[in-house]
């Protein structure tokens, strides 16, 4: 009797030794891994192609399982391939009741050749999500839902798009309330349905269009899993950015907008022209970095007067957050340091505009150009190197080297001007000044930094096409 209970014993210790591997290791040929539930729940939150399979009775399924799970009774597995697991390289996940059949399982998928079981023990001990087969059809069938509210009459006129229709399909329909489809005015939800048509991730925008309101963008991450349920992340992004300054020197105006063919500007109200998502992107970075969100109305702000300048910052990101700020001589937390590197992202759309840019020594400075005959037969001299020579103790000049045509006329000038002197000489400015000039643009700098730039001694400036 103790020689049968040894035997048995070995028997049972190479049996494990051939179907088990621990989690430490690779699986080998023929083998599975054992790993822990907290192990289960990381691996089935990556987006590797896994496939978790129930192997309990259908009765058991339904009563209750891990969502995206397929069941393939251990009782099923026989010596030929299951049809729904036709890839043995796959990640295959198994679980059971308690873990017995889970093991059984694995062996079986093992000796057939599959070659990444990893078993997980028995739905008793889960601690994560369970769904019956009902609830599991039922939100397959009502997919994911959004609800828009406007108003007839002038309110938002939606359209949706979704970048692969392959993966989701949407519906759309509008509800009043009763009798109230013909009423001017009227309000009405604008209800979007999503249904998972196959596993994968896309994205869909929700555009509101208004003659009256500024538009309302929505854009979410959209993923499908293997059980087609449909789960819908909101996207950051700007949806409207708009920017405008004013004092003694007028600056430009920027308004960017999200539109189903991308993003577009419209600089001090022009026509629009498209800019690349990095623009947005880059803008997005600072509103982060500076806490621009924090910016509504002044609650932060605090008086500081520079030239009488005012301004007025909107912003509406897609997930819904709204920035506003606005006001004269008052500037919110961290003003100067935002606006700064906001102003010299939306220059470079100028810079790259026209095509000439302005290095201070060694450094890059943005410039708004007039639009003149000047500034274009100026272009025509690219490059210049020009030697500046500090003047006055409020500007520096140089000379181009040869007359260019001039249209000069009285002019104030203030921190951050370049005009042509005389038709052959360029003057900046980091203090201001009364005289006959052309106007050949402005550097979008504070007057410190200009000071900082030019009040130090003679420069090199350099006009250039890169």
């Amino acid at each position: 009797m103790k020689k049968t209970l040894v035997l048995f014993l070995i028997a049972g210790i190479l049996l494990l030794t051939g179907c088990e591997q621990k989690a430490s290791g690779e699986p080998a040929a023929g083998s599975y891994t054992r790993i822990d539930q907290e192990t289960a729940q990381e691996m089935m939150a990556r987006d590797d192609g896994h496939v978790i399979v129930d192997v309990r009775r259908q009765d058991e399924y339904d009563a209750g399982h891990i969502p995206g799970a397929i069941l393939i009774p251990n009782e099923s597995i026989g010596q030929d391939p299951p049809e729904a697991l036709p890839d043995r390289d796959q990640i295959i996940l198994i679980y059971c009741r308690s873990g017995n059949r889970s093991k059984q399982a694995a062996e079986k998928l093992a000796a057939m050749g599959y070659t990444n079981l990893y078993e997980f023990g028995g739905i008793l001990d889960w601690t994560g999500e369970i769904v019956t087969t009902e609830e599991e059809a039922a939100a397959n069938e009502a997919g994911a839902v959004l609800i828009f509210s406007s108003f007839s009459g002038g309110g938002y006129e939606y359209s949706v798009q979704v970048d692969d229709p392959a993966i989701v399909r949407w519906e759309a329909r509008y509800e009043f309330e009763e009798h109230a489809e013909e009423i001017d005015g009227a309000s009405f939800d604008y209800i979007v349905s999503f249904t998972g048509l196959k596993p994968g991730v896309t994205t869909a925008a929700i555009y509101g269009r208004s003659p009256i309101i500024d538009n309302e963008n929505s854009l979410y991450t959209v993923s499908v899993d293997e059980a087609l349920r449909v789960t819908l992340t909101p996207v950051r992004a700007i949806s409207t950015f708009f920017a405008y300054r004013n004092g003694e020197i007028n600056y430009d105006s920027y308004l960017i907008s999200l539109d189903a063919d991308g993003y577009h500007v419209s600089i001090n109200d022009e026509q629009e022209q498209p800019i690349s998502t990095d623009v947005a992107d880059a803008l997005l970075r600072v509103i982060d970095a500076y806490d621009v969100t924090s910016w509504d109305g002044f609650s932060e702000s605090q008086p500081f007067v520079l030239d009488g300048e005012g301004f007025w910052l909107y912003i509406t990101l897609t997930d819904g957050t709204s920035i506003q700020a606005r006001g004269d001589n008052a500037f919110p937390k961290h003003y100067f340091e935002a606006m700064g590197a906001i102003w010299d992202i939306l220059n470079q759309i100028t810079e790259e505009e026209s095509s000439m840019h302005l290095y201070i020594g060694e450094t890059w400075v943005p410039v708004t150009w007039e639009q003149n005959v000047s500034v274009e037969e100026l272009k025509t001299l690219l490059p210049l190197t020009i030697p500046m020579a500090m003047y006055g103790g409020f500007e520096q000049v140089g000379p181009i080297g040869q007359r260019i045509v001039r249209s000069d006329e009285q002019t104030i000038t203030g921190s951050g001007d370049i005009v042509l002197y005389s038709g052959d000489q360029i003057v900046i400015f980091y203090g201001s000044n009364s005289w006959s000039y052309t106007r050949l643009g402005h550097v979008n700098l504070s007057q410190q930094e200009m000071a900082d730039l030019l009040s130090r001694g003679d420069v090199t400036i350099t006009l250039s096409e890169d």
